[in-house]
């Protein structure tokens, strides 16, 4: 996919903006069995970066876990231009970029060694009060972000996912404690795996995700059984709507969209 179909030609972020930017050398077990950097490695990036920039903020998990207040990501949508494969280094630059509603805005942008785009994200993220278990105010907490107002590399708009009215494909997943994140529920990644896992082969053998946005709904917690359930939307381009179900209750977990491009299914030469 070219660069410039999905991603905005000039984002002209100052240089003095509140940008953070870490580099990664692609390790062995961060790529898939074709020497692609999975979708899952990309996403431990920008949380790692997210992270560590919240923390020289002073607002990371473990300073609002002292207020009794956390983080959660609500929503995220990315969109992917090319995947490095193993030993390529990467650099990772993420920014909060605003509020819409009740939810802080944070951009990320992943560059190849070359400085071309390779992936862009925009997500939304909620301050919850742990005692309450519910949204706050964003306002004080964004104010100690210091957002880059007007910063987005993408132009979509973070809205609510349309459910998923039927489906042609299901797989049942069990919470392990691996699943586990800091706040006791399971990680983000985790959910972006059995959405991905939920796929047909034939797509997943001979396509890669392109896009990817997803809606977190709910929390999920050790030995929870999960139905990721998924059906076609359309063939060109192939995407998909899927659905996170917890079968003890049925509660809705998360809902998504990909969409997957056709690749030569050849290993690169490593």
């Amino acid at each position: 996919m070219d660069a410039a179909d999905i991603f905005q030609k000039s984002l002209a972020l100052p240089p003095e903006a509140n940008v953070w930017r870490e580099t990664y050398q692609v390790r062995s077990y961060e790529v898939d069995c074709c020497n692609r950097l999975s979708i899952l490695s990309i996403f431990n990036f920008m949380q790692e970066a997210a992270s560590r920039h919240a923390e020289a903020l002073g607002v990371s998990i473990h300073q609002l876990l002292a207020e009794n207040y956390t983080w959660l990501l609500s929503r995220l949508n990315i969109k992917i231009a090319s995947f490095p494969g193993w030993k390529n280094q990467i650099q990772v630059s993420t920014w909060p970029s605003g509020t819409q509603q009740l939810f802080a805005l944070r951009d990320f942008e992943l560059q190849d060694n070359d400085g071309h785009t390779i992936a862009a994200a925009v997500s939304a993220w909620l301050v919850i009060d742990l005692e309450k278990r519910r949204p706050v105010r964003i306002g004080p907490f964004v104010e100690r972000l210091k957002p880059v107002e007007g910063g987005h590399i993408l132009p979509d708009r973070l809205d609510k996912l349309a459910p998923l009215r039927d489906h042609s494909r299901e797989r049942s997943f069990v919470v392990r404690h691996a699943d586990l994140d800091i706040n006791q529920h399971v990680n983000n990644v985790s959910f972006v795996e059995w959405v991905l896992e939920s796929v047909p082969s034939a797509v997943l053998n001979t396509a890669v995700p392109v896009e990817f946005e997803i809606n977190f709904l709910a929390e999920a917690f050790y030995d929870d059984q999960i139905r990721a359930a998924c059906h076609p939307q359309s063939r060109q381009p192939r995407e998909f709507l899927h659905s996170l179900i917890r079968r003890q209750d049925g509660r809705e977990l998360a809902r998504a969209r990909t969409i997957w491009q056709e690749v030569k299914n050849q290993p690169s030469e490593v």
